[in-house]
């Protein structure tokens, strides 16, 4: 309702106008006649003004049940607008006019009841309530007043609690997508922070090559006094060895010119019970399990582990409709690792697209000639092989005719890799 108001502004609050018009100010109409219209406009008009003319608002919410005391009139059905009015201001305006508003439904709410209670009006008989004495409209004063402020106050910490909800807690759709951005960001931080630690490694091989260089043209200066030919041969070696330094330099600068932002900690394996959630917000029925015993290993086959299940998952989330049921599984053996990632998103679209139920598949044998010859292609699979190479791994995409695919991810030697710290290259 909130990001409703928010977005549409007048287009929102119009309906809103045009809706205690039509309906509340013709419950008025049809108890107490065309005159009953007069108090409740005044009361939808003061939705409508809340956008730009709050101050406005407030004075039609005073002008309008004073026009129904000089009438009258008890337009028990208009004065719901004014609690929706005040419930939009604790929302959307300065709390400055929400409390001045909160006040004057009160007043005027409460002055309008005792009027109607002591003038002994129409309305408060077809209740059914009869008020013989004064102690009695004193209490049903009371009462009324007790009920007025109790009414105003839910519409006011109502509309408070909205606002301060959206803001900073957000739905569970918002915290989804910042559960998956924050995924998103640890992923880029781990990653500059191996690029990091290459770059400290290029960066140690280089200051050896130059002073490899720096050796080599001291050593060939002494050497051509004594023998004008070797300084031929010394020149060979420093120009190989200038070469070597310019070849890692240039890995260097490559390496760090990439356009990557630092942000926060290195993802582990846990973490992705947080993106799980995350999805299942976003409309997919996703479960994680383990096999096995799991081993510790170092923090970049952890990486390696985790970007391969978050590209998974995007997969799915860009190729496969909501409802998509998805299953992560980890099977722990002594030395390695499989990870598991299937999902029925074919299933799913093909029922959608041909309306059908759950007894039925709609495979055809068409299904199973495309799983035969089209091979599954694309980037992001070529970056999961190059992660998981890294550690002695394989990736196995395949097509399920007629339900899904599957992802497989192979580790055969991770324990022995990831505990050395040890990489293939």
């Amino acid at each position: 309702m909130i990001r409703w108001i928010q977005d549409r502004k007048w287009l929102s609050l119009t309906y809103l106008s045009l809706f205690g018009v039509l309906f509340l100010g013709g419950i008025d109409l049809m108890s107490q006649g065309y005159v009953a219209l007069l108090s409740s406009s005044l009361f939808s008009l003061a939705i409508l003004a809340l956008y730009k003319q709050p101050w406005l608002s407030v004075a039609l919410l005073v002008i309008a049940p004073g026009l129904a005391i000089y009438l009258g009139l008890s337009p028990l059905a208009g004065v719901v607008s004014a609690l929706a009015a005040l419930f939009i201001l604790a929302m959307m305006a300065n709390p400055l006019f929400a409390r001045v508003t909160f006040g004057v439904n009160v007043v005027a709410g409460t002055t309008l009841a005792g009027l109607l209670i002591y003038s002994g009006s129409p309305a408060v008989q077809s209740f059914g309530i009869a008020l013989l004495d004064d102690s009695a409209r004193l209490f049903a004063l009371a009462i009324s007043g007790l009920a007025i402020v109790g009414l105003n106050a839910t519409a006011f910490l109502g509309g408070r609690y909205l606002i301060t909800r959206h803001l900073h807690v957000g739905t569970p759709f918002d915290r989804a997508i910042a559960t998956d951005l924050q995924s998103q960001l640890a992923l880029e931080l781990a990653e500059q922070t191996e690029r990091f630690e290459i770059a400290r490694d290029i960066n140690e091989l280089i200051i050896q090559k130059v002073s490899a260089v720096i050796s080599q043209a001291e050593g060939g200066l002494y050497a051509a006094k004594a023998d004008i030919n070797s300084s031929i041969r010394t020149l060979e070696r420093i120009g190989q060895s200038a070469r070597a330094a310019h070849t890692e330099l240039r890995r260097l600068f490559d390496m760090l010119n990439r356009k990557h932002t630092v942000t926060a900690a290195p993802p582990r394996i846990k973490n992705l019970e947080d993106l799980v959630v995350a999805y299942r917000e976003f409309g997919y029925s996703v479960s994680m399990s383990h096999e096995g015993v799991p081993f510790r290993i170092n923090s970049g086959a952890e990486l390696a582990v985790y970007r391969i299940v978050v590209d998974a998952l995007e997969n799915v989330k860009q190729h496969c409709p909501v409802g998509t049921d998805v299953s992560i599984a980890f099977s722990w053996v002594d030395e390695g690792l499989q990870v598991l990632v299937k999902d029925n998103g074919v299933e799913v679209s093909r029922r959608a697209d041909l309306n059908l139920s759950v007894e039925e598949s709609g495979y055809t044998a068409d299904d199973d000639l495309r799983a035969l010859i089209e091979p599954i292609k694309g980037a992001s699979i070529t970056a999961m092989r190059e992660r998981a190479a890294l550690y002695g791994g394989s990736i196995e995409a395949t097509q399920v005719p007629g339900v899904g695919f599957t992802l497989s991810a192979i580790f055969p030697r991770l324990k022995t890799l990831a505990a050395s710290g040890q990489r293939i290259h």
